[in-house]
């Protein structure tokens, strides 16, 4: 299997992109297309596998300070690629699973996968109210929607980082108040490392359920459960299958890692 992107110049005929405000003549649309090599006859021939509803535009994939169109497209895409296996018998299926993290590091090579902040900021600009003031044009009113959504989120993290820093202070206070750990021999020397015991388990463990230490087998275990719940098809939603399937990828990624060390 390969990726094959499909390069469509941008012309006046083009759909129109809800999250595209740019101008400008030299922009294209790009669309992954997974594809398979073969043979008929004795000779080459290569058929497509699968692809994604829409492309996305070179002008947003290189726009560094809108994000929000490489989000709406990174959703859509996963919410494609696992509807896809809905056609599928069993085998496919598990090959094509088998192959999702080499299909979405491969196209995260042409469109950077976007951060949570970048997620965030999306969210963000959906909540608003899309009005439009008199006379604002289309690029105009984009702008004051993503500049809306960032004065959100500052205020919002502003909150956030003020209880983050009342709530390490305390703990600074408390382990200048606490006296020093002896070590186990008796040398009197205070022990390493912190005076209580904390909760050491990453994010994507609790998300998937688990606690550390915990292995591939159970995070695997585990992630075939929470699908049954979550996935789209089921009757979750796409925001929550897409939140619980990073939290599987990071967790799967920092197990081999740690294999591999």
């Amino acid at each position: 299997m390969f990726i094959y992107w499909k390069k469509t110049p941008i012309s006046d005929r083009s759909y129109a992109d809800p999250y595209c405000i740019h101008t400008g003549p030299g922009r294209s649309i790009l669309t992954p297309m997974l594809k398979q090599s073969y043979r008929d006859g004795g000779k080459p021939r290569n058929r497509t596998l699968w692809r994604p509803s829409r492309g996305i535009r070179t002008c947003c994939i290189e726009d560094v300070h809108d994000p929000t169109a490489r989000v709406a497209w990174w959703h859509q895409f996963e919410v494609d690629f696992w509807r896809l296996q809905g056609g599928l018998d069993e085998s496919e299926r598990a090959r094509l699973r088998e192959h999702y993290k080499w299909i979405t590091d491969e196209i995260a090579q042409v469109v950077p996968r976007p951060s949570p902040a970048d997620e965030a900021l999306w969210f963000c600009m959906k909540s608003l109210q899309h009005t439009w003031s008199f006379g604002e044009s289309r690029e105009q009113r984009r702008a004051r929607l993503l500049d809306e959504a960032r004065r959100l989120l500052e205020e919002r993290q502003r909150s956030w980082w003020e209880q983050e820093r009342h709530y390490w202070q305390e703990k600074a206070e408390a382990a200048r108040r606490e006296p020093p750990r002896e070590r186990a021999g008796g040398s009197g020397a205070p022990a390493p490392g912190p005076q209580k015991g904390a909760d050491t388990t990453a994010w994507f463990f609790r998300a998937l359920g688990l606690t550390w230490p915990c292995t591939e087998a159970e995070v695997k275990a585990a992630w075939r459960r929470g699908v049954k719940t979550r996935h789209p098809d089921q009757g979750g939603s796409s925001e929550s299958f897409i939140a619980f399937k990073k939290a599987y990828d990071n967790a799967v990624e920092f197990l081999r890692g740690r294999a591999a060390a």
